[in-house]
């Protein structure tokens, strides 16, 4: 069991303002916020002729009003996500040694929660805004996986393998979300295998960061009595499996090459990065005891995710 956290420790009051306190809790987040918000982004664009369509709107402020608030509403549920997580995994987050503005103390819980219900009610009422009914109903998967994950009794974190591939699906949501815009709704349902090797490899990208990550945590997760999967089936193989992930991606994007449902400039950056990403956690195999070192190794997994939607929307453009 995890040793017991003091209570002035856990809600140690501080002198931050509310606005900064709100400011301290977006920036804490700010990352993966921004990394599921460009997910969104791309999936107004990946799928081919999506441009073109956006072009023929004669009225630039429908346009914006369409597409705007899309990715906005992935960062706003996100880091109100991530927040509702910090929470209620203050203690757990201080035995792994998280330095969060939560679990630190240097902003309440209050404010916390405060967060939460803005950023939520924000994306909702942004979904509105695009007066898009697809939009609209994605949201509620968003909200419900957000409020899923953390919530006492479901907590979805702690159960064995579903918590990765719930945060894999989020992932691939948001991308969703962007081409459900009114301009490439009908364009992603005539052309399906785009949107589903996007999410085979965005998907696979989130399922291998996610586990990473774990795997980081390991020792602060065993003594909560979780299952993840590296304490399931130990680090190193955790790591290998990861690994196995990887080149089963860049294999994907070269079969889909082949079959001709992905031209040949996504096929080979996808691939490439996909290789590069099975490098990488090879060198991280050989210190997976050190927790240290593998957070590290963690934290150099952003670059892998721009590239792969940087190579999404690439690949549109240069067909």
């Amino acid at each position: 069991m995890l040793t017991t956290i003091s209570q002035n420790q856990v809600s140690k009051k501080t002198s931050v303002s509310f606005a900064r306190s709100q400011l301290i809790l977006f920036q804490s987040r700010m990352k993966w916020g921004v990394v599921y918000c460009l997910a969104t982004i791309a999936g107004l664009f990946f799928v081919p002729g999506t441009i073109n369509v956006m072009a023929s709107e004669v009225d630039a402020a429908v346009l914006i009003q369409r597409i705007m608030p899309l990715p906005l509403i992935s960062l706003l549920i996100t880091t109100g996500m991530f927040l509702l997580n910090d929470i209620l995994d203050i203690e757990l987050d201080m035995a792994n040694g998280k330095k969060r503005p939560l679990p630190s103390g240097q902003v309440t819980k209050t404010q916390g929660w405060i967060f939460i219900a803005w950023t939520n009610v924000a994306a909702v009422l942004l979904s509105i805004v695009t007066g898009n009914p697809a939009s609209m109903l994605l949201v509620v998967p968003m909200l419900a996986i957000g409020l899923m994950y953390s919530a006492p009794k479901i907590a979805l974190d702690d159960k064995f393998v579903i918590k990765t591939l719930v945060i894999a699906i989020y992932y691939v949501l948001c991308v969703t979300l962007g081409f459900t815009s009114i301009y490439g709704i009908d364009l992603a349902i005539s052309n399906p295998l785009m949107p589903i090797f996007a999410a085979a490899l965005l998907g696979g990208m989130r399922f291998i960061s996610s586990v990473l990550n774990d795997t980081g945590d390991v020792d602060g997760d065993k003594a909560a009595g979780r299952r993840t999967i590296p304490i399931v089936i130990g680090r190193a193989n955790t790591i290998k499996m990861e690994i196995g992930i990887a080149i089963g991606m860049a294999t994907i994007s070269l079969l889909f090459y082949a079959s001709g449902n992905i031209g040949p400039t996504i096929a080979i950056m996808a691939s490439s990065i996909a290789a590069l990403l099975a490098v990488r956690l090879v060198k991280t195999l050989k210190g997976v005891d050190d927790r240290e070192f593998v957070r590290a190794q963690h934290k150099k997994m952003l670059p892998f995710d721009l590239l792969f939607l940087a190579s999404l929307v690439a690949g549109t453009f240069m067909i």
